[in-house]
Order: structure tokens, then sequence, then C-alpha cells
């Protein structure tokens, strides 16, 4: 059958160099409609159960690749670019294919590492010391990184405790927004039984007015550590992320100190923080009933400023 040029014109407005097939209207594949094209596509060898399996199985992110190329052959049948530019294309694409078949080779390998390595240490430790030493490199490194990152979100703080030398490193310890993320209670020192001892002090009409200033002293005190412990816990502050997955992180990453101070845990911090409240609750009314028998002892209300500014200066 006789070859006849395609009917397309280039962008150079000069003729196709092409050859028109019948089955595309008289134009070369490149220039043919494109409904056209992908109707014989889907009916020609390309729609074979072994081609159609392989194109299934092509990674997606070489797919562009390849239709780039692709384009590049018919455009080069048109006429509408050099042989030299298809030459470039093919080559980037053979070390597109190169460097992911490399990285695919890579990521094996360490998925490979990482699955040895875990099963050794689920039976007991016992594989290849080499991969047990780089697993728990990584273990390590992705902790750091996780603290790291908490350090710049101002949930966790680099301090030294009293008891280190100054030669030793700083210590990760949460801060007070780090330990309302992690649902850490600091403790109080204070105890159902100095609610106990104000009120025998109040009420004891044998000793007289004169310790009422220092009772009321105490529980002021009492009253504003109690309030600033409660601030600890704030049930509505959002849980801490973790920034490797972006998932929230439940647990503390290790070497983290909750405080410096006695703490209550997630699980306690709830209880604690009820037993406190109950404490600040008698308190207050400790408060109220004592500075009425001050009033009634002296003449006039109770001023703690004053009281206070008394005792600082002395």
């Amino acid at each position: 059958m006789p070859k006849t040029p395609c009917k397309a014109l280039r962008k150079d407005g000069k003729p196709c160099q092409g050859f028109g097939q019948e089955k595309f209207g008289g134009y070369c594949i490149a220039h043919a409609p494109a409904d056209i094209v992908w109707e014989w596509r889907s009916k020609g060898g390309q729609a074979s159960s072994a081609a159609a399996r392989a194109d299934r199985r092509l990674p997606d992110r070489l797919r562009g690749a390849i239709e780039k190329l692709n384009k590049g052959m018919e455009d080069l049948i048109a006429g509408e670019i050099e042989p030299a530019v298809l030459s470039a294309l093919s080559r980037a694409a053979r070390e597109l294919v190169n460097l992911y078949r490399l990285a695919d080779t890579e990521m094996d390998l360490i998925r490979e590492e990482e699955t040895a390595a875990a099963a050794a240490q689920v039976a007991g430790g016992f594989g290849d010391p080499e991969l047990l030493d780089r697993a728990d490199a990584v273990a390590a490194w992705q902790n750091q990184y996780r603290i790291d990152a908490l350090v710049l979100q101002g949930i966790v703080t680099l301090q030294r405790d009293e008891t280190q030398d100054t030669a030793e490193p700083l210590v990760p310890v949460l801060t007070p927004a780090g330990r309302q993320r992690f649902r850490y209670q600091r403790l109080s020192t204070y105890a159902q039984s100095d609610i106990d001892m104000f009120k025998d002090l109040a009420r004891d009409t044998e000793i007289g007015g004169e310790q009422l200033p220092a009772v009321l002293i105490d529980l002021h005190k009492m009253r504003i550590t109690l309030e600033e412990l409660l601030t600890d816990c704030a049930p509505d502050a959002p849980p801490a992320l973790d920034p490797l997955s972006g998932q929230p992180l439940s647990q503390l990453p290790d070497g983290v100190k909750p405080a410096t101070v006695p703490v209550a845990g997630p699980e306690e911090s709830e209880q604690a923080a009820k037993d406190m409240q109950e404490l600040l609750r008698q308190a207050n009314e400790l408060t109220a009933e004592t500075e009425l028998i001050y009033e009634k002892e002296f003449g006039h209300p109770f001023d703690i400023q004053d009281e206070l500014a008394d005792e600082d200066s002395d």
C-alpha cells in the first residue's frame, strides 16, 4: 500500500513528515484526534493481558517520564522536535529510572535491617549485634528529635538539677505548658491535717486573738500555692504532637523529666487535682471564718497586705 504524507502542518507551517494512516483519518499518530488514537490503543495490542498487567504494575512516579518519552517520539515523527531532543529525554529517563531503582534498593535494605533488628529484640536480643546497634541508634535519634521539637514548641525546657555538677549536660524538663499537655500534676505538701490545725488555732478561745494573723497569713500562702498548682493540669490543653508522625504523643520521650518537684502522672493527676481543690475550698471557707473572728476580736478588718509587708520587714 503506498504511503501518503500526513495531512497536518507542523508548528512552523511546513507539512508534517509523518505518514498518514487511514485509521487515523489521513493523519499520523502524532496529529490524529485524541479520541481516535485512544480508541485504537484500547483495542490494539496494548490491551493484551500481559501488557495491561504490566501497565497496572508500573509505578506512578515513572508514568510521567514514560508519557513524555511517548510524546517525544510522536513529536519526532511529526517533525516538531529534533532527534537530539528525544535523545536527551531518553538519557534523562534512564537516569531517573536508575535513581528510583537505587532508592528502592536502599529502602528495601533499611526495611530488612529494621525488621531483622525488631525480630531479634522480640526474640530476646539474639541477633546481629551490628543491626541491633543500628536500630538503637535510630531509636536514639528519633527520641532526641522529639525532645528538640518539644523544646522549640516551649513544651520542654533545658535546665540543671540542683544536685547536678555544672559540667553535666542540662536536663530536659516539662514546662508548665508541657505538664498541661501531658497531664502531669504537681503535688502539694499541704494536707487535710494542715486545715484541721489552722481550724483548731482559729477557734481556740483560750489562746486568744494573737495567733489569728499568723493563721490568716498561713492560710493565704496555702491558697496561693494550691491555686498555682491547680493550673498545671488544665483539662482543655491540646495534646502534644509527635513531630515524626503528626499524631498525639501519649508518652514523654525518654530522658524528659515531668518536673523537678513531686508530680502525679496522667493516671493519678485527676484525683490529685480534686484533692487539692477540696483543700482549697476548705482553706477559702476557713479564711472567711477566721477573718470574721479577727474583726470581732480587734474591731477592724484583717489586711493581708499590711501583714505580709510587716512580715517581710521582720
